[in-house]
């Protein structure tokens, strides 16, 4: 089986399309990966497309689907779409930057379905988010397997830990409201005179919001540090005595787990994240994580002071974390799964 991995993103910084790619490659499956970046990118990929010399085609990108489908009366290949996220819940449910009652909104919705439809068979990364589809655009669950993000261990692997007089909770993201950052900066707050520091990693949609969130409620143990390339994310975890998840209320919370999960419990650090279904996919509470309450900034500061107060159980949910991930989370899992999907 040849494996045909098309798109128009760049693998450096789409964790998804280099896990995938590089966990195939960990289960000899015979994989090459085009990817084009220029004005002519679907030109470009429609040529490599129409050489034929595959078996199958993972497609990732609406307009490549398009491509590829529009092509599929002379290639005659399964196309294989690597959905990833719905546009139309990012972009209208959970960063509420498009009106639901819009054109634009219509347009995402029907996007979503169509692409599904279009193609033969869907990666999603959890059941429930497979379940969303299914219900919110009324497609065939038969389409979907289940195949979690994981985490490039090639640059997210256990560090020796750097010593602090502080107690250190690290959070990386990028600001979006699935992330609960509000909770973050108020659990803070909370902690403020227990001799524990926040270094929150990251910009985005609503960074300028936290600040002055931050600044209203005069937070003095919050370091916000911006913006860091991706492969520099592990100096901050590895200095961390505890990792943040997620937090927020949004539906789509509920339904995924971030890269972040995964990113974090790769380097052998204790995670903390919000008490939802999709976590609980592959997360359990005590073992391998710790659970709090979604949208609730004193469950998240009880939780830490948990973790302060007992090392031993901070250091069981790090390594128990470490021992899961290396079992089902790891390039070489994800791509076996994927192997076996497309056979």
């Amino acid at each position: 089986m040849k494996v045909l991995m098309v798109g128009t993103y760049d693998i450096k910084g789409y964790s998804r399309g280099r896990i995938l790619y590089k966990g195939m490659l960990k289960n000899n499956v015979d994989v090459d990966i085009f990817l084009a970046a220029s004005a002519l990118k679907y030109l470009k990929i429609a040529k490599r497309i129409l050489k034929k010399n595959y078996d199958v085609l993972l497609v990732n990108g609406k307009f490549v689907l398009l491509v590829a489908w529009l092509l599929k009366l002379i290639h005659r290949k399964q196309i294989v779409f690597d959905v990833f996220i719905s546009d139309y819940d990012n972009l209208v449910n959970d960063r509420k930057i498009v009106n639901k009652n819009s054109l634009k909104s219509r347009v995402l919705w029907l996007g979503d379905k169509y692409s599904c439809k279009l193609s033969d068979r869907i990666i999603l990364d959890t059941d429930n988010h497979i379940d969303y589809f299914v219900k919110e655009f009324g497609l065939d669950k038969k389409k979907f397997r289940r195949v979690f993000i994981g985490a490039d261990e090639e640059i997210f692997y256990p560090r020796k830990q750097k010593k602090s007089k502080e107690f250190i909770v690290s959070f990386h993201g990028t600001f979006i409201p699935l992330q609960g950052i509000p909770y973050i900066i108020k659990a803070a707050k909370l902690l403020e005179k227990e001799k524990i520091r926040f270094e929150i990693v990251g910009a985005g949609q609503t960074y300028d919001e936290m600040i002055n969130l931050s600044k209203k409620l005069k937070v003095k143990n919050i370091d916000f540090l911006g913006f860091r390339k991706l492969e520099t994310l592990p100096d901050y975890i590895s200095r961390a005595d505890v990792c943040l998840g997620i937090f927020g209320i949004s539906d789509k919370t509920q339904k995924v787990i971030p890269n972040k999960a995964y990113e974090i419990v790769a380097m052998k650090k204790p995670l903390i994240t919000g008490n939802t279904p999709g976590i609980k996919e592959l997360f359990t509470h005590k073992r391998d994580c710790y659970l709090c309450k979604i949208g609730n900034e004193k469950s998240l500061a009880d939780a830490i002071r948990v973790l302060k107060k007992d090392l031993k159980l901070r250091n069981k949910i790090a390594k128990e974390g470490y021992v899961l991930f290396k079992k089902k989370c790891s390039a070489k899992c994800i791509g076996k799964d994927v192997k076996n999907f497309l056979k």
